[in-house]
């Protein structure tokens, strides 16, 4: 209804997400690189958890089209990139308005739509279905607008030709909605490709190292008096952090731990009890280097992230009482809850104390969600 209104909206998150200025327009449709040739999927994952959910099944689309894959935050654009693939492309997320979306779908072409969780916009959804391109959403996720406005809910999911969920229990709830879900699916327990570890000394692979990935701010107090009592029981012990949202800031890192960053090109010293993984894309190598994870976003209200990444390390899985996001996936893998400093570093020299479990693997190519994208690209030809 009000296009400028939109506009200036997207310009306040491209500033704030402190994204590259040149690359404003394509939040406006305008899209900054060439199409490939050959058929393209249009992928929307709104930020770094999206992406990291369906990263896997992206490798496995790409082996038969390109993939435009956008984003609404810097941090999604970010992870990304660090698919390394070419065949997988990235643009900003165009505003939801009939003419940033037109400019984009003119440019790409896209054979087929795939949003990933929960993003359902719906001037996008009604120009896809007027151009008859296929759209698809996949592992949908606990959602409060759908119980709040369950009818417009409806009518959203109503655009969609294929459905996955998450979990039962949200498949259930979409069912109440009148909603076919063709498959119940957690994409997060896929398994990633394997990966070398970082060109770390021997000195520094081989210290008493524990990770806490996907940190949040809110988070930080308790993590770091949990890594003081560590200090004080093993001094070389070295804490691995990799927020959630790696921010230009340093000055939540405490100096008393002479912490390194990574994106300064350093490994750790012997007197660095820190070193913060401030880049997407290596928190598959920290955790060859630790088999003990705490898994961020479970201590404050944010439903806590997935803990399979950590699974298919290897990792003893240690969490905050807030895992709601992904109860399933808590449910069926060991991991600990923890709620003091005190809890933390005692389970953090339990997990030193004992052999690195087994890894949990499963392959993609093998998911019903792959096959079911790969059918519909089928139908559209």
């Amino acid at each position: 209804m009000l296009p400028s209104l939109w506009h200036g909206l997207a310009k306040q998150i491209h500033r704030h997400q402190a994204a590259k200025r040149d690359r404003f327009r394509e939040r406006l449709g305008h899209s900054s690189i060439p199409r490939p040739s050959g058929r393209v999927i249009w992928v929307h994952a709104e930020s770094v958890g999206e992406v990291s959910t369906v990263a896997s099944l992206l490798h496995d689309i790409a082996e038969h089209g390109h993939i435009v894959i956008t984003t609404t935050t810097q941090s999604g654009a970010e992870r990304v990139e660090s698919l390394g693939s070419e065949r997988i492309l990235h643009q900003f997320k165009p505003a939801d308005t009939p003419v940033a979306i037109g400019r984009f779908l003119d440019h790409w072409r896209p054979r087929a739509a795939v949003f990933v969780e929960s993003d359902m916009p719906p001037v996008a959804l009604s120009i896809l279905r007027q151009r008859g391109i296929a759209r698809a959403l996949l592992a949908a996720r606990p959602s409060g607008t759908r119980r709040r406005a369950p009818k417009i809910a409806a009518a959203l999911l109503a655009e969609f030709d294929l459905v996955t969920a998450s979990s039962q229990s949200v498949a259930d709830e979409l069912e109440g909605l009148k909603v076919k879900v063709h498959h119940v699916e957690d994409l997060k327990a896929y398994q990633s490709a394997v990966t070398e570890p970082l060109p770390w000394s021997e000195a520094q692979r081989t210290r008493p190292i524990w990770l806490a990935v996907s940190a949040h701010p809110e988070e930080y107090d308790l993590l770091f008096a949990a890594h003081d009592h560590l200090q004080a029981r093993e001094p070389t012990a070295l804490m691995v952090i990799a927020p959630r949202h790696p921010v230009s800031s340093r000055a939540w890192a405490p100096k008393r731990f002479a912490p390194v960053f990574f994106s300064d090109g350093h490994q750790p010293k012997d007197d660095t009890g820190l070193f913060v993984m401030d880049a997407f894309g290596h928190v598959p190598q920290l955790h060859l280097l630790s088999h003990v994870s705490f898994i961020g976003g479970s201590l404050g209200k944010r439903g806590g992230h997935s803990p399979w990444e950590a699974a298919r390390a290897g990792s003893y899985i240690l969490t905050g009482p807030d895992i709601a996001n992904n109860a399933p996936a808590y449910n069926g893998l060991a991991h600990e809850i923890i709620t003091t400093p005190n809890a933390l570093a005692d389970a953090v020299c339990k997990a030193w104390a004992a052999p690195r479990p087994a890894p949990i693997l499963r392959s993609a190519k093998n998911s019903q969600t792959t096959r079911a994208v790969l059918d519909m690209l089928q139908a559209q030809c």
